[in-house]
């Protein structure tokens, strides 16, 4: 063999193992960001801030049903219903955060909203707690997801007016905005959007970072391959695009102590909504901690929100 056709050769070798190297790169990094991961999390509120046996007691003491949908891709999604206890028309829809579930993050709103006769539905996202699915959809799935439960309450309650929120945490908080840009029912009122991100793409460069991993090549790597491994493309997960697109009355929440979903991101939300909004910064408030630091003042901005914004509701 001639010395010229070796080094090609070896030349295309390489470049093959780079390539390769490059696409396994994003690859991994699609399926350790995306991938469900059947554990329960600790997460840090609820290690830091656990119930009092009292709470727990109280939550118990509810009636609670289990309630399903069927999400577009034919996942079986599941939610825990908490209905009130009062003649009310009053529905609440709590969206979590990434890697946790419904019950774990909401789990410090149930007695709030039942106590001020609230229907309370705790769905699971798709790839999280008992619902199904294999890849997270990181508010770009959920949003569908979410307009599933919005019918499925509906259908629930024989079609009759409702006052309906939503209220989410963290990603979910992303989901619920990701929502209110497409075309809602009008029983959905107003949404509670709790410490979200403006991005997808930058609040993943941001976590990577924080972990002292290279971003540029298993972000440009993730790019070309999300389509094909997770069912998106997540640069598609435009946050802001959806929220300019939104009529709905929006209340932003966030700490500005938040250190994992950067306090700039309610800035740019809030600036980019162009429906009826508030804005409520809780100081000293980590993430997904508002509530705990603040919960008096937590609840006043819920219900004279959703005191502007509910009609004709049954007491």
């Amino acid at each position: 063999m001639k010395k010229k056709t070796k080094t090609l050769l070896t030349v295309a070798s390489v470049g093959l193992g780079v390539t390769a190297g490059y696409l396994l790169t994003g690859y991994l990094g699609l399926r350790y960001a995306f991938k469900r991961k059947n554990y329960k999390q600790k997460h840090a509120t609820a290690v830091t801030h656990p119930l009092s046996e009292e709470e727990k007691n109280y939550i118990a003491s509810l009636k609670q049903e289990t309630l399903t949908t069927t999400s577009f891709d034919n996942l079986a999604l599941k939610a825990t219903f908490f209905p009130a206890d009062i003649a009310s028309n009053k529905v609440v829809i709590c969206i979590h955060g990434y890697h946790s579930y419904g019950m774990l993050d909401h789990q410090y709103f149930i007695r709030f909203y039942h106590e001020h006769g609230f229907h309370v539905l705790i769905p699971d996202d798709r790839a999280h707690g008992d619902s199904e699915g294999e890849y997270i959809g990181f508010g770009y799935y959920d949003r569908l997801d979410i307009m599933q439960w919005i019918m499925r309450i509906q259908e629930y309650f024989d079609y009759q007016p409702l006052n309906i929120m939503l209220h989410g945490v963290s990603m979910g908080a992303s989901a619920v905005l990701m929502a209110s840009g497409e075309e809602l029912s009008s029983d959905v009122k107003c949404i509670v959007a709790d410490c979200g991100y403006a991005s997808a793409r930058e609040q993943l460069t941001s976590v990577l970072k924080a972990h002292h991993i290279p971003t540029h090549t298993i972000m440009s790597s993730a790019s070309l391959l999300s389509k094909k491994v997770i069912g998106y493309d997540f640069n598609n997960i435009d946050v802001i695009k959806q929220v300019e697109k939104s009529h709905i009355p929006t209340l932003f929440i966030h700490g500005d102590q938040d250190s994992f979903v950067d306090y700039q991101n309610v800035k740019k939300l809030y600036e980019a909504c162009h429906a009826p909004k508030e804005l409520f910064i809780v100081p000293g408030a980590e993430h997904c901690d508002s509530y705990i630091t603040d919960p008096k003042g937590y609840e006043s901005h819920i219900l004279n929100f959703t005191n502007k914004y509910f009609t004709d509701e049954k007491q």
